[in-house]
């Protein structure tokens, strides 16, 4: 990630500054909360791409610093919210507010900052990204109600899920480079606008997919959280969606029987694993998430090459190849 943040690691410095500025308020329990939120932040994946994608124009100012400061704080209000939602004591291997607080407070702290979000567009005149924005939490809202009609629904179909995740996660990565490529005066270049938001919504699907692929696969003491704790809250993705799909009829009826399961002892979950392993399912997951890959690379042709491009090369690199 050091290596995608490189050319606009000055920018996100100020993202920083800015954070903590716009967490500040007079009420000590919301800087307490503000605090903790903010020391626990992750990579900055979604302001890093809009600041690439702008730099992809020329230079970045203050418009770029405040967009990808709102997108941080769009972004860290629906993870507080989706971890009092799904009831999520950790994130990350770090304690959620609703696990140090309360899910009121929890709802409490994201409301707060999605209205700061939405008063820092408005302060500064940013009617374009106001308008990116309103649209896609929108989205965001409708990901998560899906989540819940969707839940522990086994068969739920690919286009389904797709649906899902471009919603939830898909829509503010989309956001994040729609943004971006419609500030140096690219505002009115819809055509620009449009593309970059695609390339964004594509790469973001690669990026939950292979988040749904830990949830099997990866270290628990790497990613902070149980194996399985996603499925356990009725998360159905991509691998057990493929796997049900082309496992053969006996093994399908064994894994339906392990996968509604909410608990599994040691074993029935390396049973579960095995199953999933042996109908395709996690060799479809990754492969699905590496077409995606290719085809955000594709919207990138004919951009012209330069550091900001390489390192949107690299931002897609990371997406499909990291650990967590």
């Amino acid at each position: 990630m050091s290596a995608v943040q490189k050319p606009v690691r000055r920018e996100l410095e100020r993202v920083q500054t800015h954070l903590r500025e716009l967490f500040r308020t007079p009420i000590p329990i919301l800087n307490e909360v503000g605090g903790h939120v903010l020391a626990t932040r992750g990579k900055k994946f979604r302001p890093t791409l809009l600041l690439l994608t702008a730099r992809l124009r020329g230079h970045l100012g203050r418009e770029a610093v405040l967009c990808a400061t709102v997108v941080e704080m769009v972004h860290a209000a629906a993870l507080i919210h989706d971890d009092s939602v799904d009831k999520s004591g950790l994130r990350r291997g770090l304690p959620t507010v609703n696990g140090l607080w309360t899910d009121e407070m929890a709802i409490i702290m994201g409301d707060y900052l999605y209205a700061q979000a939405m008063a820092t567009l408005v302060t500064h005149k940013l009617d374009t990204p106001m308008g990116i924005l309103a649209r896609v939490v929108t989205e965001m809202s409708c990901g998560e109600a899906l989540e819940f009609q969707y839940a522990y629904d086994l068969d739920v179909t690919e286009a389904k899920y797709e649906e899902l995740i471009r919603a939830k996660t898909g829509s503010l990565i989309g956001a994040a480079t729609e943004i971006g490529a419609g500030l140096n005066g690219g505002g009115a270049d819809r055509k620009r606008r449009s593309r970059y938001r695609r390339f964004g919504e594509t790469v973001g699907l690669a990026f939950q997919i292979i988040d749904d692929l830990f949830d099997y696969l990866a270290d628990p003491e790497v990613t902070g959280k149980p194996s399985g704790s996603d499925l356990a809250a009725g998360k159905v993705t991509l691998p057990l969606i493929a796997a049900l799909r082309q496992a053969t009829e006996v093994n399908r009826r064994r894994l339906r029987r392990l996968a509604l399961r909410k608990r599994w002892t040691a074993d029935q979950w390396r049973q579960l694993r095995s199953l999933i392993e042996v109908s395709g399912g996690f060799e479809y997951a990754r492969a699905r998430a590496l077409m995606h890959a290719d085809a955000a690379r594709r919207i990138l042709d004919g951009e012209p090459e330069g550091a900001a491009r390489t390192a949107l090369d690299r931002a897609i690199d990371y997406a499909v190849g990291r650990d967590h």
